[in-house]
């Protein structure tokens, strides 16, 4: 009984950081951090792991279809038509999102001038427009750190906010213009400062937080709808009625923190409400957004690519989503187990809010009609933050106490890394919208990597047990006799299997992020095609989407494109396209219709100009009499795909 208490709340007798290492002295431009405090270090510390992670390369690939393209045309619209309040899409209203993603994207394209006088969009599009999402996905990740460095213990937070950082989902995301990363970022940063304010017993003010507290809430309503307050609303009610300590609402000031929400969130939506406009399906603001969006998406299911889904779909996603951190599952299972529904300590209350986190969550988006691979994303950090604390437990404790969910947790990396090394289109079905979409086996072929790096790590971890009990062999063959196994266990033994899980896990999103994403990307992207496009072309000659409706053709088009053989404006038949002005027709088709495409065009000859892209091709049609000045391509040719202009 002594024992559990004493493990009941391990803090380390030096905390992480609280030194600097040597040469922190020595190199003159370091010394600025000398002064800090360990957590001041920390934060800078994991804004930099998150820069190297999230930045290089961020703007080099265009927007993956569909929705990167689709929400960067309204955002587009927004400057060209010159209202921000009002979104548009193609030749209709847009309601389908919230208005803070649209201004951030916005703001983007205008400080990099992506909407000049050039007929393709400014090269730093994608710089632009990206780069507030990856800000925001950091900004959750280290003002969870500080929250766990505050009312949890120093490693745990440090251990966790690296799971965070590194988790395969938070990778890509970052890299992605779509509402996710900021509502979820903006999510993050709430609950960060609503644990400080309400769990945090410390004698230092918590005003400020608890201003930046309604402040990310009203954000995060601006970016997601009523997700943005109900979920924190959700988990702080549930811990007040289990727990009984209603008396913490006190520190809120509920009253004025409501005031800043509505300031925040309500001129907008006040002034959407109001509006008489309609959508492309005839919905007003209210009809789309808030009775299809929400209700009718959560209770009956709206459009999906995964209709239906059992209570495993998002058990397996998170395996995905959060490789190789799944080593520490069954670890954090039994964390779990340990919660207290009457806590004792800041400590105890902040497990027990990030599990009502967790449940609240994963019961929102597993009852919900309507699914996607990516919804679990708002329920992974209060995961992870479980996972760092057993880990942290593994630590102080050791292996032979933690047998059971080490070797339950080595199976379970065994299972997910063979998944992932075997089909590595698991990764991609992550974020994308179409799971059927055609994956680039050939061109981009990761699995002898992942191969490598999993089953390295494996075998790093396992090398301290591997060496002694190969040494116990030696000594049972020299004295015919098994050895006696030794009552201490060397403390590198841990040390070692939680470094490689920490290597494994930065490897594998620096691979994925630097390297493989940019090696998908122009297979999800029309980008390359439309450069191909501007490059080859003149002016008058127009471009159509035959039979497609991935929203690229729309966003690199300007909105020029002509959709040809598809319902809904602007459309045009194959026919009245051809005899339109310009002298020759420019297509963007999908591979599968190419034969379609030609077979309908009759005697026009058309001809391939790019090809690469394992989804896309961009061809030209000209009359028969007519010679052809078009740099034609093999239906396949060699070379990789995505270079600039």
């Amino acid at each position: 009984m002594a024992r559990l208490e004493k493990n009941a709340d391990p803090r380390p007798q030096t905390e992480w950081a609280e030194t600097l290492p040597g040469f922190v002295r020595e190199v003159s431009w370091l010394r600025w951090l000398l002064p800090l405090s360990a957590e001041q270090r920390l934060t800078i510390g994991f804004t930099v792991l998150a820069a190297l992670l999230y930045l290089p390369w961020l703007g080099a690939t265009g927007f993956w279809d569909p929705w990167e393209p689709h929400y960067g045309e309204v955002a587009r619209e927004m400057i060209a038509r010159g209202d921000y309040i009002h979104p548009w899409w193609e030749s209709a209203w847009f309601f389908s999102k919230p208005a803070l993603d649209l201004w951030l994207m916005a703001a983007g394209m205008l400080a990099v001038n992506s909407n000049g006088p050039d007929r393709f969009v400014g090269v730093f599009t994608e710089w632009g427009v990206r780069l507030p999402y990856a800000a925001i996905t950091a900004m959750g990740a280290v003002l969870l750190f500080i929250m766990a460095d505050r009312v949890l213990t120093r490693r745990s937070a440090v251990i966790g906010t690296v799971a965070i950082l590194t988790s395969p989902l938070f990778v890509f995301l970052a890299r992605q213009a779509v509402p996710d990363p900021v509502f979820v970022g903006l999510l993050e940063g709430a609950m960060a400062c609503l644990m400080i304010v309400l769990l945090d017993d410390s004698d230092e003010p918590h005003h400020g937080w608890a201003a930046a507290f309604y402040c990310f809430v009203g954000f995060a309503t601006l970016s997601k709808g009523l997700l943005g307050f109900a979920l924190p609303g959700a988990v702080t009610l549930i811990y007040c009625v289990v727990t009984g300590e209603w008396h913490r609402l006190r520190r809120l000031h509920l009253a004025a923190g409501s005031l800043i929400v509505l300031v925040i969130c309500a001129p907008w939506y006040g002034t959407m409400f109001a509006f008489d406009g309609r959508d492309d399906e005839g919905k007003t603001f209210f009809e789309r957004f808030i009775v299809h969006d929400h209700f009718r998406r959560l209770a009956l299911g709206v459009h999906t690519t995964t209709p239906g889904g059992t209570f495993t779909y998002f058990v397996e996603q998170i395996g995905f989503d959060c490789f190789p951190w799944v080593f520490a599952f069954p670890g954090a299972a039994t964390v779990l187990a340990r919660v207290r529904v009457r806590p004792q300590s800041a400590r105890e209350r902040t497990m027990l809010f990030l599990l009502f986190w967790f449940l609240i969550g994963f019961a929102v988006f597993a009852f919900s009609a309507t699914k996607f691979h990516h919804y679990a994303f708002p329920v992974l950090a209060p995961l992870l933050f479980f996972c760092a604390l057993w880990i942290e437990r593994l630590l102080d404790e050791g292996l032979r106490v933690n047998a059971g969910p080490i070797f339950a947790g080595g199976l379970l990396y065994a299972l997910v890394a063979h998944d992932l090394a075997l089909t590595p289109k698991h990764l991609t079905d992550m974020f994308v919208y179409n799971y059927d979409r055609p994956y680039p086996d050939k061109e981009t072929d990761p699995r002898q990597i992942f191969t490598v790096l999993f089953y390295a790590g494996a075998a790093v971890a396992l090398s301290p047990w591997i060496f002694d009990r190969l040494a116990q062999a030696w000594r049972w063959a020299r004295r015919r006799r098994a050895a006696a196994v030794a009552d201490g266990e060397p403390a590198q033994d841990r040390n070692v299997i939680v470094w490689s899980l920490v290597a494994v896990a930065l490897a594998f999103a620096v691979f994925s992020g630097w390297f493989h994403w940019r090696r998908l990307s122009p297979h999800w992207t029309q980008r390359d095609l439309f450069w191909e496009y501007y490059h080859q072309s003149t002016p008058d000659e127009p471009i159509a989407a035959y039979q497609m409706n991935w929203r690229g053709e729309t966003f690199y088009s300007r909105n020029t494109v002509r959709q040809v053989g598809r319902p809904g404006a602007p459309n045009a038949t194959l026919a009245d396209f051809m005899n339109g002005p310009g002298q020759r027709k420019w297509f963007l088709v999908e591979q599968s219709r190419l034969n379609g495409l030609r077979q309908a065009l009759g005697n026009a000859r058309l001809k391939v100009v790019e090809s690469r892209n394992n989804k896309f091709v961009l061809a030209v049609a000209e009359r028969s009499e007519e010679k052809s000045t078009i740099e034609s391509h093999p239906e396949k040719p060699p070379g990789p795909i995505g270079a600039p202009p």
